[in-house]
């Protein structure tokens, strides 16, 4: 039988390439507007700017991450398993 991880790892992927891709556009807007000075100035805004650039990197370097660690979960999957596991696997997906 196809293995339930798999197909659930996968769907997990297709999410999170759709969602980190937006995340990334929304962060690096963000940052550019306040960067720009039209947004906000001044001191506190200028500190502010700086924060949100270091977070909108930081961001950047963990949500780059996501992908690899659910492919090398896929990695792991067999593609194939008994219909016993098949079932416990579902039962686990569905929080039993």
């Amino acid at each position: 039988m196809d293995n339930p991880y798999l197909a659930s790892l996968e769907s997990l992927k297709n999410s999170l390439k759709t969602e980190t891709e937006m995340l990334k556009k929304q962060l690096e807007t963000a940052a550019k507007d306040m960067g720009s000075k039209k947004v906000w100035v001044g001191k506190a805004a200028s500190n502010w700017a700086k924060d949100l650039e270091g977070r909108r990197s930081r961001m950047k370097v963990l949500v780059e991450k996501l992908i690899p660690a659910v492919d090398a979960e896929i990695a792991k999957c067999p593609e194939k398993v008994t219909p016993g596991e098949a079932k416990m696997m579902r039962m686990d997906l569905q929080g039993y």
